[in-house]
């Protein structure tokens, strides 16, 4: 008799261990603090992550490398980044791949005191970029677009954006390009804004995932686009409301937590292929890819299967 009750005992102390166990593992999510994050944290905020059946942890970085390291190694599952990083990623066999795109600004701005205006008083003049980034595609493509020979300017690499910022500012350099919401700060420094990517139709800003995690656990990363897509009509609705938390959640400066202008985000799409062909063959002109990559390489369709329009999923 005191075997069976052993027995049983066990099996109800099994059963309420398996039901004590989360239904899915946490997904890990590397961001860094610039504005593509605010929908991130408004729906880790108001619960709408839990509300849609995922657990997203944020793991806040302060540089990129810090964040594709972690990512390398197995400490997170995915994040933000853009498609020339995801491009070197993969021709680096790393397994990883694009599920949707997201959206940041880039800012191309000039000195507090450099006489430039507009796009003209660009010639001749050092731009600070990082090279063969994110950075340097913007530069070319917003001089491309206004008509400027990017052969007339002098690109200077400046790789950590914050000293890039605080050179811009005291003069040490004419002009800069700088992401959301570092650019923010410089114009509240008396930096001008000659362009961003709002622009140009080149939205390079994506979401991507580990290949194993896209794999196994597919049905986490829908219930983490639901919660993200829903994340981002309320960001919109209501920017004001958020100010206080891209300042104590995203670590944005606290000194333009009133001037900072927000952007309306987008739903989630695929990118488009002429941008991403486009990408490739600025990559493969300057013969930083050792491998011939395509759309399929890069891009996972599966979480996007058609285009979204206020909500997600639409099939």
């Amino acid at each position: 008799m005191k075997k069976i009750v052993v027995y049983y005992s066990l099996i109800l102390l099994m059963i309420s261990i398996f039901t004590a166990l989360p239904s899915s593992a946490m997904i890990r999510f590397g961001v860094l603090p610039d504005e593509a994050i605010v929908p991130l944290l408004v729906a880790k905020e108001e619960g709408i992550f839990a509300d849609n059946g995922v657990d997203v942890e944020l793991a806040l970085f302060q540089t990129a490398v810090e964040r594709d390291s972690a990512l390398q190694s197995g400490q997170i599952d995915g994040t933000i980044s853009d498609l020339l990083g995801v491009a070197f990623a993969v021709d680096n066999e790393q397994k990883i791949k694009i599920t949707s795109t997201a959206k940041a600004r880039f800012t191309l701005l000039a000195a507090p005191d450099s006489g430039i205006f507009d796009y003209g008083g660009l010639q001749n003049v050092s731009v600070a970029i990082s090279f063969n980034t994110i950075a340097e595609y913007v530069v070319d493509k917003l001089l491309e677009a206004n008509g400027v020979n990017i052969g007339s300017i002098e690109k200077v690499a400046i790789n950590k954006i914050p000293v890039r910022m605080q050179m811009l500012i005291s003069g040490q350099v004419k002009a800069a390009v700088l992401p959301e919401p570092l650019g923010s700060l410089a114009v509240k420094n008396g930096a001008r804004v000659i362009g961003t990517t709002e622009e140009i139709e080149s939205n390079s800003i994506v979401i991507l995932f580990k290949e194993e995690v896209i794999n196994n656990r597919s049905a986490e990363i829908k219930n983490f686009y639901r919660a993200y897509s829903k994340a981002i009509r309320i960001t919109n609705q209501n920017h004001e409301d958020y100010r206080g938390l891209i300042v104590d959640k995203g670590r944005f400066p606290a000194r333009i937590k009133n001037a900072f202008k927000f952007i309306d985000y987008e739903q989630p799409g695929l990118p488009e292929a002429g941008i991403v062909r486009e990408t490739l063959h600025w990559l493969n002109e300057r013969r930083l890819l050792k491998n011939e990559l395509a759309y399929g390489d890069l891009v996972e369709r599966k979480f996007i299967s058609c285009e979204v329009s206020g909500a997600y999923p639409c099939n």
